[in-house]
């Protein structure tokens, strides 16, 4: 439980990062990730608290290193397997969010491609 709350956590907090690291947090990249964590939300079994102290996350602002650092310590411990799996997933979900506004900026192109790098993706 403790690393699906981490993932989901970390999900968040990427997406927020990416969203809004070329100074425009469109109202499309914010309702992707709030659907994102609602349907989360939803369907886990999660308490109230953890769902507030998920929901806190979006009234942050993270850098990239912290992204990397938070990547890093939750698929650490996984085989290799469940890592690339684990980091396929929160890829496709970055590659989501910078998307959901229709046009790519080349600020969250280039974190994105340092986060990959940093993963071997």
């Amino acid at each position: 439980m403790e690393k699906i709350v981490a993932t989901i956590k970390l999900m968040a907090k990427a997406g927020l990062f990416f969203a809004d690291c070329d100074g425009n947090f469109s109202s499309r990249e914010s309702d992707f990730i709030n659907a994102f964590l609602n349907g989360i939300l939803e369907v886990g079994d999660i308490d109230d608290q953890l769902k507030l102290e998920v929901k806190d996350t979006l009234n942050h602002s993270y850098a990239l290193e912290e992204i990397v650092e938070e990547t890093s310590e939750l698929v650490d411990g996984f085989n290799e397997d469940e890592r690339k799996a684990i980091l396929f997933t929160i890829s496709q979900f970055i590659q989501k969010v910078i998307n959901a506004d229709g046009r790519v900026e080349s600020l969250e192109r280039e974190y994105y491609e340092q986060w990959k790098k940093t993963f071997g993706l």
